[in-house]
């Protein structure tokens, strides 16, 4: 089975407009317009973001039983294996 990438095409004035405003690379920028950041001031919001706005970890279900278990581990010494996603949009909490 082939795989067929989709690649979204940014603006390329957005694009030069956030490199020239933030000061950051061309990949940078490119990336918070795909994302939909369209000006300095929406980027920069996102990222400079603070904790003010982060969930709580512990309201995700069965995150208190996950860092009893890492304890548990760490304190006998086990081998700790991790499986995880970047993107942690699909999180029920």
């Amino acid at each position: 089975m082939e795989k067929v990438w989709s690649i979204e095409r940014q603006d390329k004035a957005v694009v030069q407009s956030l490199q020239d405003e933030l000061g950051i690379t061309a990949i940078a920028a490119k990336i918070l317009a795909v994302r939909g950041f369209s000006s300095a001031k929406q980027a920069t919001a996102f990222l400079q973001m603070d904790e003010s706005i982060v969930h709580d970890p512990f309201l995700m279900q069965g995150m208190a039983e996950a860092v009893a278990r890492i304890h548990q581990a760490l304190d006998e010494g086990e081998h700790i294996r991790i499986y995880g996603d970047y993107d942690a949009g699909a999180t029920r909490f």
